[in-house]
């Protein structure tokens, strides 16, 4: 038994795996191995597996030896499991317990093998040359456990079994190294090896391995050479010349010259660029290096896919012979192949791995590089081959070609769904069967297709072009090429028809029609009734006899209305036509009676003609015949018809002269005619005409005798223009016309005002529909209108060659010139002959308002012919353009020529006549006086026409320049000159519609006015403006983007930028749901009254926004009117900027991308459209928008509409803003400010001392300098410490004219040196004396003059400063005097009458004297308005006699002229609507009234007589006197009562309260009430707001009449008010001192106050304003405020300052005013005084506006006497003296130049006005 054999147990423990394959045999081999310390011995392991198993050894000592061993290991698989080891418990009390401590390791962790597996070389104890290791050659695949076994056994009971040793097996070569620790044991085991059985029987050979003088260096770095590697290792050992080999790019073979070396190199740690790399021996028996444990293992490389051919894939399946080629080859490189589809996989073969010594390695590493390689070399030995098989083709291909490649290597594959077959073998087997195979498919498919795929074709042919085509040799060439088709024509169908393959047929028939195409056609040249004559014939019959028979390869062929010559050269076409020419053609005459062509017997005529003549054709129109056909049958035809014509035809002849003559004629002269005429011909009088008809022999005979009847009488218009004539005629008509029949054989007619000459009528009123200017000036105008009634010098009207004025406009041309335009006509058709395309010039005549008739020989249209036509109707216009220019004309109109009834297509004539126009320009070039072709019809399509061609011929866009109709002018001139203004030379087209107007530049930028909402806007950007918080719900403009694009705008725009913008900043973002792109946001800041850069940055945004939008390559933009609302810029700075920039753009750049600029006005805004449409007008029209646009007429006022805002009152004028306000002049931030002095411009006082004491001594020496040479009257000086740029000081005067002509100069002055901005002061309100209202006047009329002189200055702003508020209102009112508005009317009569009046009226406001020196104080006269003339037609037989009649017609009417004057001083205050029913008088009562005005001879200061003059029928003048006396009565009265109103006003006013404050009663009220006070009345009842109210006298209340409302009332003595208190103070009790007053906030007081305090205290809560009223210290104020006047010398010496104070000392100051006593409480920096503050927040520090317990503080506005000041100090208890006198100053300051603190010394001198309350 096993138990006996091995009776020691030992029980092992262990965390291996109880699955682990052959774990029991492991645990043998190492308990029996030297690892264990072990010897033969037995495992006892269970089949159910587990953690424990039993170790039974032989002998005890062995089993003790294992004990002893302190670990054991064992390897399994990747893990290292520890062991322990136990006796069993049978004899664990018997023997010390023997317990391996050792714990399991986990995988990875192979530290202890390593211990085990590494042989610790022992210390050399022998010579290093021994050999240490034997070499194992021929080793059996057992594994490394046997080899161990082995080795033990070889050594087993010599003394070296008890030592260590290592195997490294080599693979690669079938042998393996064992290493030992001693040479000895070496040596040993080689002599041993000789004799063991195993090494026998197992045929392996045991040798010892040499000692190495190489090393194998692995992973050196990259790009490391031998000789860098040989330096390195030198420093070592010594190393072999060429000692150093790679064997790739990362190891090398170094060779040492001593082999004792190599284990000294060994030993070291090896880095060659900081990089580590190993050092193994090397040897050269085994040809590889020793790695020891870590020695790679070989494996086989991956297989992998290679795709072939499919064809030759089925070839490889199918052949054995061709895939064991392929198979051979591949297995010589250890490649096996799967041949499973297409796609071959190639694998090595275990083969690879069989020891081959050093090169296995390699063979590995290239294996796949080589098996690809030897692959694609065996499949380039193959081919394969595609036949394409047509699908009907197949079942008869297939077995052909199967039975071609029998007994061929070759395989056929058939690929059905492909519709071919593949054929694939060796390459030499398919080049051989290759071209038999295609040539057997070509040859089976073409009998097939023939068989199968002939098809027949049809080609349409006439059989002229039958021959023309194929009888050619084409036929033959086709037949030639395809023998087997058929080719045949039928005559009677007309088809060429086709039979073969298809593609036989397609190519024949392709090849026909494209010698079809390439046939010649060209149309006929010919008279149209020659077509209409071969359209009548056989088109085919006429081409044989024409052409075929006489050898010409022409034919005719008919298309449509034309007829085509067809031929294949243009050399037989050319025989062609000239053959037609020859053989056909046609004659043509007039037939004058159309009705004669209706006849029976002319029917007959004709149709016998058509039946014996067949070459002719006889055609006839409404006046014409034509007969065409052969040349050798058309004349005799047409005489035969001729004659028949003349013989039957019926004749009419009209003759014109005016009605009046052919009604004298008719009744007068009657005797005359009636007896010649009677029973021969018909004789009408219609109007103007006399119409002889009847046969042409009796008509001819007696045209004659009328003619000389119209030649002997004579005629003429009688104009008679006083008022009441017609009306006068009408009632004594009868009288009138019987005393000039019986008295003077003459007769005499009224008039109607159409039949009035054309001298006398009133001119049309013709707008231009559209205008054009070329660049040499001439200006194209199209109009609708009449043209016997258009002004020019010369209209053209188109008629035929015999100069016949029947038809058309010609016949109203003649109508309306009378006879003598048809008898000069008659006259020059007897001298010259006239042709189509001539033109004839004739004198106006009649009622033509033209000077001139051309009479143009337009064409008939001809459709066979339209370039013959186009270029007649060319010639036609260009001789009226000549004759105009040879006349030196300067306008000229002209219709539409040969439009009407010569059948010109209306388009085309339009085109063709604008053509000439365009082509007569470009030849001229200028050089001519013709200066304007207008385009004249009365047809809205034809004008329309028109106004296109214009547009086409001159490449006019889009834009049009359209004048819409409705609006009236005084003259047709003015009109006419409106419509022709036009830019300069250099714009291409200015054009406007509707609602927009828009501009070209030369680089061809469009910039468009137009009015609408900026978000309905298609341009591709929108420009926003909004404030820097980005809210775009906030601002007119934003909060319309932002509702039509919808909230992801704000979305958008917040994510741009996060915060506030800064001003000027521009954001883009798309534009949502807007139809534009984008959307440029721009920050723009509030105006600030021209003092801040606010114009800059304006500039600068728009600058922005157009450079962005040429960046994003969009081609328009849109601008609102920026910044003009809310923000508050001046509307014409803005219009003037913004185009500035637009026009700066375009000059700066090529046009890129911007093509567009517009600018979007809301159509509410009407003050910004005028001034914008003004100011484009004015740039690019050179017109202002009034003028351009007469449906507004306007005043004369050269200001726009006077707007004001927070106290300033703004215009403009030209582009520039003029600002009126009240204010510090000093304080003003122009370029230029300008200083009202003395003829010395020393002077020092009013405004001159503010402005020289603050601008400082540099100034004033300057001006001394300057003062003290020659000059105008006016000097430039610095500003000094001013904030402007220059200072212009004038020399004031007391005369207006010559402050108009300083003010006009300084403004040249300003513009001549480029500056922008100036401020004037109230020039000679002070010393000189002057009313506010003449220095007002003169000065806005120099700042006029100066304007209107200068429009393209670089002024913008100016603005006039009052210093004294109260003369404010004055300048306000010449401001709006001088406002552009509504004009009412044309200026008429009465409007002059109503100027007049105004300045008489002027007289009682006490301004006469200044209206008189206007005037210059002459005698004046103001006609009535004109009376529409009377015309009278005056028919007699001699001169003499008509003479007669027109004296006593005119004695007649004059005999019942009345005059009556009225004289009266209340002529010149007559009111609007009395002047108006004056002018209503002279319509409805038929007289006219003049003004005559008579000034007093020597006395101009007085006013002088006016008088009114009416005349006209007695009666109606005396119905009109007498209103006009009871309008001068009223108008007395009304004098009266405004005067005593006024007066009255000047002394009280009466007042009512309202909302916590009194307002003033209107005039009538207040005199009402005073009246009532007079007559001591205890009550009145008014009329006021709507309402009646009972008021009680003298103190109130008034209470309405229904109880509902109750006003306090009070009385103001204004004479007492202006000497005591203010008066807007309220009543005060006559017992009070003084009392304070809460103001209000919706008062404008508190709001003027609240306004100054948080000018610098915004930030403050203001709780209540109070006014403080203290009668006597007003008093003692105002008497110090009035002697301070007088010592100064001027009044500006006082102002409005803070002063900050605590609750406790407000009573008393109310009382009793300031203190200076209490100086030095809050320090006394500047003097011992009371201080007081420009602003308020210096006073609202703590330390002055103290505050009580609830936090509240007080602070005063004060009015104080500042005077004349000084700088102060901290001493002075007084001010210093002044000058030599000892006058002192009035108050001290901190700075004298720009002063904020004032001390004042008087308590008096301060007066504390409001306290303001606030937190």
């Amino acid at each position: 038994m096993a138990t006996d054999e091995f009776p020691y147990p030992l029980c092992v423990e262990g965390q291996w795996d109880p699955r682990t394959p052959k774990l029991k045999n492991k645990l043998i081999i190492y308990f029996q191995s030297k690892k264990s310390d072990g010897g033969d011995c037995e495992v006892e392991y269970p089949d159910s597996g587990g953690q424990t198993a039993t170790v039974r050894f032989k002998s005890k000592e062995v089993r003790q030896r294992v004990l002893d061993k302190q670990t054991h290991e064992l390897k399994i698989d990747q893990k290292t499991v520890k062991m322990i080891l136990k006796l069993p418990l049978s004899e664990a009390s018997v023997s010390q317990e023997s317990t391996s401590s050792a714990g399991t390791v986990t995988a990875g962790e192979p530290q202890s093998e390593e211990k085990e597996e590494m042989i610790e070389p022992p210390e050399e104890t022998e010579e290093i040359t021994t050999p240490r290791s034997a070499v194992v050659e021929n080793i059996p695949n057992s594994g490394q456990d046997f080899l161990a076994m082995l080795v033990e056994n070889v050594l087993k009971g010599s003394s070296a079994e008890s030592k260590d040793f290592s195997i490294e097996t080599i693979q690669e070569s079938n042998c393996a190294v064992v290493t030992f620790s001693d040479g000895k044991d070496a040596e040993h085991f080689f002599v041993s090896s000789r004799s063991n059985g195993i090494i026998k029987k197992k045929n392996m050979k045991v040798r010892l391995l040499e000692m190495t003088s190489k090393v194998k260096a692995e992973g050196l770095p990259p790009n490391s050479t031998s000789d860098l590697i040989m330096l390195y290792f030198d420093k070592f050992a010594e190393v072999e010349d060429d000692g150093v080999a790679f064997e790739t790019d990362h190891s090398a073979i170094i060779t040492f010259k001593n082999p004792e070396d190599v284990q000294k190199v060994l030993k070291e740690q090896h880095q060659l660029k900081k990089q580590p790399f190993r050092v193994l021996p090397y040897y050269e028996s085994l040809q590889t290096a020793l790695y020891g444990k870590g020695r790679p293992t070989l494996t086989l490389p991956e297989a992998f896919i290679e795709t072939i051919d499919r064809t030759v894939w089925h070839h490889l399946k199918e052949n054995r012979k061709s895939l064991d080629l392929v198979t051979h080859a591949m297995s010589s490189r250890f490649c096996e192949i799967y041949l499973q589809s297409s796609a071959v996989k190639i694998s090595p073969s275990q083969s690879l791995l069989n020891p081959n010594g050093a090169q296995t390695r390699k063979l590995i590493q290239t294996w796949r590089e080589n098996a690809l390689s030897v692959f694609l070399e065996s499949m380039s030995k193959f081919k394969s081959n595609k036949l394409h098989i047509q699908e009907d083709a197949w079942t008869e291909i297939q077995p052909e070609i199967e039975k071609a490649v029998v007994g061929e290597a070759v395989t056929l594959v058939p690929y059905m769904d492909e519709e071919t077959i593949a054929v694939a073998g060796l390459k030499e087997d398919m080049d051989r069967i290759e071209g038999i195979l295609t040539e057997l498919v070509e040859r089976v498919t073409q009998r097939i297709q023939r068989e199968k795929g002939s098809e027949t074709e049809e080609i349409s042919l006439t059989p002229s072009i039958y021959n023309l085509v194929l009888r050619d040799g084409l036929e033959q060439q086709i037949c030639d090429k395809f023998p087997e088709m058929n080719i045949t024509y039928n005559m009677h169908s007309q088809k060429l028809t086709f039979y073969g393959l298809k593609h036989e047929v397609l190519e024949t028939k392709n090849k026909i029609l494209q010698a079809v195409l390439n046939l010649i056609r060209k149309p006929i040249e010919l008279h149209q009734s020659v077509l209409d004559f071969l359209h009548a014939k056989d088109v085919e019959e006429m081409t044989r006899d024409l052409f075929f028979k006489k050898g010409i390869n022409v034919a005719l062929e008919a298309d449509g209305k034309r007829v085509l010559l067809v031929g294949k050269t243009d050399d037989a076409l050319n025989v062609g036509e000239k053959q037609l020419q020859t053989a056909l053609g046609h004659l043509s005459f007039n037939v004058e009676d159309p009705s004669l062509l209706g006849r029976s017997d002319w029917h007959d005529l004709v149709s016998r003609i058509k039946n014996t003549v067949i070459n002719v054709t006889v055609q006839t129109t409404v006046n014409q015949v034509v007969v065409s056909g052969f040349v050798d049958c058309i004349n005799d035809v047409e005489q035969e018809l001729y004659n028949f014509v003349q013989e039957n035809s019926h004749f009419e002849k009209t003759l014109k002269s005016h009605k009046t003559v052919v009604t004298f004629i008719k009744d007068y002269k009657k005797q005359d005619w009636s007896k010649e005429v009677n029973g021969k011909v018909n004789v009408d009088f219609k109007g103007e005409d006399i119409v002889i008809s009847g046969s042409r022999l009796y008509v001819s005979k007696c045209v004659p005798l009328f003619e000389d009847m119209l030649r002997s009488v004579h005629h003429c218009t009688m104009k008679i223009g006083k008022p009441g004539a017609k009306k006068f005629f009408k009632k004594k008509e009868l009288f009138c016309v019987t005393h000039a029949k019986t008295n003077m054989n003459c007769l005499v007619q009224l008039l109607n005002e159409q039949d009035q000459p054309h001298d006398t009528v009133k001119s049309q009123i013709i707008k231009p529909v559209y205008h054009y200017k070329t660049h040499e000036g001439m200006e194209i105008i199209v109009n609708k209108a009449d043209m016997c009634l258009f002004q020019v010098d010369a209209v053209v009207g188109a008629c035929k060659e015999n100069l016949l004025l029947d038809g058309g406009l010609v016949k109203a041309l003649s109508h309306a010139a009378g006879p003598k335009l048809q008898n000069d006509c008659d006259q020059i058709v007897k001298r010259r002959k006239f042709t189509t395309g001539d033109a004839v010039l004739l004198n106006a005549a009649g009622r033509l308002q033209c000077k001139n008739v051309i009479l143009a020989i337009g064409p008939n249209y001809n459709s066979s012919r339209p370039q013959e036509s186009e270029m007649l109707l060319k010639k036609a216009v260009r001789k009226c353009l000549n004759l105009a220019d040879q006349e030196s004309f300067q306008s000229l109109a002209i219709p539409a020529i040969s439009s009407g009834v010569c059948g010109f297509p209306l388009d085309l004539c339009a085109d063709t006549i604008v053509k000439a126009i365009k082509e007569f320009c470009d030849f001229v070039k200028g050089d001519n006086t013709l200066k304007k072709i207008h385009l004249v019809d009365n047809n809205d399509k034809t004008v329309q026409a028109l106004e296109a061609a214009v547009k086409k011929v001159y490449g006019i866009s889009a834009l049009t320049h359209s004048v819409t109709s409705g609006s009236s002018s005084s003259s047709q001139q003015q009109n006419q000159n409106q419509a022709s203004s036009s830019p300069s030379q250099h714009q291409i087209a200015t054009l406007f519609q509707g609602t927009s107007q828009s501009f070209q530049t030369k680089e061809g930028l469009t910039i468009t006015l137009m009015k609408g909402n900026i978000e309905d806007t298609p341009m591709d950007v929108v420009v926003n403006t909004l404030s820097s918080d980005l809210n775009l719900s906030v601002g007119a403009i934003s909060n319309a983007l932002l509702k039509a694009a919808g909230p992801q705008l704000q979305v958008l725009l917040n994510q741009k930028v996060t915060g506030p913008a800064s001003i000027g900043a521009v954001f883009e973002t798309a534009g949502a749901n807007l139809k534009n792109k984008l959307v440029f946001h721009a920050v723009v800041p509030h105006w600030n009254q021209g003092q801040g850069n606010e114009q800059k940055v304006l500039e600068d945004v728009i600058d922005k926004c157009l450079c962005l939008a040429e960046q994003h390559q969009q081609s328009s933009i849109v601008f609102s009117a920026i910044g003009t609302g809310n923000l508050g810029f001046p509307k014409p700075l803005v219009a003037c900027t913004i185009l500035d920039s637009a026009l700066k753009f375009s000059s700066k750049r090529g046009l890129k991308h911007v093509k567009e600029v517009a600018f979007a006005l809301h159509p509410k805004d009407t003050q910004t459209i005028q001034v914008f449409t003004d100011e484009f007008s004015k740039r690019f029209l050179g017109q202002s928008a009034s003028a351009s646009n007469p449906t507004q007429p306007q005043s004369t006022g050269p200001f726009s509409k006077v707007t004001t805002k927070s106290g300033i009152h703004e215009t403009t004028v030209g582009g520039v803003t003029l600002q009126v306000l009240s204010g510090d002049i000093t304080l003003e931030k122009t370029d230029v400010i300008v200083n009202s002095s003395n003829k010395e411009f020393t002077a020092k006082s009013g405004v001159s001392k503010a402005i020289l004491d603050k601008a400082g001594p540099n100034v004033e020496t300057e001006c001394l300098q300057l003062g003290a040479q020659a000059n105008s009257g006016l000097i430039m000086t610095q500003a000094g410490n001013l904030q402007c740029k220059k200072i212009i000081h004038i020399a004031a005067h007391s005369n207006a004219v010559k402050i108009k002509h300083h003010v006009k100069k300084a403004l040249e002055m300003c513009a001549k040196e480029k500056f922008t901005s100036i401020a004037f002061p109230a020039i000679g309100t002070g010393q000189a004396g002057l009313s506010p209202g003449q220095v007002a006047d003169s000065m806005m009329n120099g700042m006029l003059d100066m304007i209107r002189k200068n429009p393209q200055s670089t002024l913008k702003l100016i603005r006039l400063v009052v210093f004294q508020a109260q003369m404010l209102p004055e300048f306000h009112k010449i401001m709006q005097n001088q406002e552009t508005g509504p004009a009412k009317q044309e200026q008429s009569t009465w409007s002059k009458i109503k100027a007049y009046a105004a300045n008489v009226k002027s007289f009682f406001a006490g301004s006469w004297e200044k209206e008189i020196k206007q005037h210059g104080g002459k005698d004046f006269v103001i006609e009535g308005m004109q009376v529409d003339p009377v015309y009278f037609s005056i028919c007699g037989p001699s001169q003499a006699e008509v003479d007669k009649t027109k004296r006593f017609l005119e004695d007649t009417i004059n005999d019942e002229q009345v005059l009556q004057p009225i004289t009266d001083t209340a002529i010149l205050t007559l009111s609007d609507k009395d002047q108006q029913r004056i002018q209503d008088l002279q319509s409805s009562k038929d007289v006219t009234i003049t003004l005559e005005y008579k000034a007093h001879q020597g006395l101009e200061e007085a006013p002088g007589q006016a008088t009114l003059i009416v005349q006209g029928l007695s009666r109606d003048v005396l119905l009109a006197t007498h209103e006009i006396q009871d309008m001068l009565k009223t108008a007395k009265e009304e004098e009266a009562l405004q005067k005593e109103m006024n007066f009255t006003s000047e002394l009280v006013d009466w007042q009512y309260e309202q909302g916590g404050q009194y307002l003033s009663f209107d005039q009538r009220i207040n005199l009402e009430l005073e009246k009532a006070l007079g007559r001591q009345n205890a009550d009145i009842k008014i009329s006021f707001q709507g309402q009646t109210y009972q008021v009680t006298l003298p103190e109130g209340p008034a209470v309405s009449t229904t109880g509902r409302n109750q006003m306090n009332i009070r009385r103001i003595d204004k004479l007492k008010a202006t000497e005591d208190i203010p008066q807007n103070w309220d009543a005060m009790a006559p017992t009070e001192l003084y009392r304070t007053f809460n103001l209000q906030p919706t008062s404008q007081e508190y709001k003027d106050v609240l306004g100054l305090f948080q000018a610098t205290c915004r930030k403050h809560n203001v709780l209540k304003i109070e006014r403080i009223q203290n009668p006597g210290m007003w008093k003692n104020y105002q008497n110090n405020k009035s002697v301070m006047e007088k010592k100064n010398g001027h009044q500006n010496n006082e102002k409005m300052l803070f002063h900050g104070t605590s609750e406790p000392t407000i009573s008393q100051i109310n009382k009793g005013g300031f203190n200076r006593s209490y100086a030095g409480k809050n320090a006394t920096a500047f003097g011992k005084g009371t201080y007081f503050a420009l602003n308020a927040s210096y006073s609202s520090g703590n330390t002055y506006s103290v505050p009580n317990a609830q936090g509240h503080k007080h602070m005063y506005l004060c009015r104080v006497l500042t005077g004349d000041y000084i700088t102060g100090n901290s001493a002075m208890f007084v001010p210093p003296a002044k000058n030599a006198n000892c006058d002192p100053y009035d108050t001290v300051v901190d700075n004298p130049t720009a002063p904020t603190i004032f001390v004042v010394f008087r308590d008096d001198n301060a007066y504390p006005e409001y306290l303001i309350t606030f937190t």
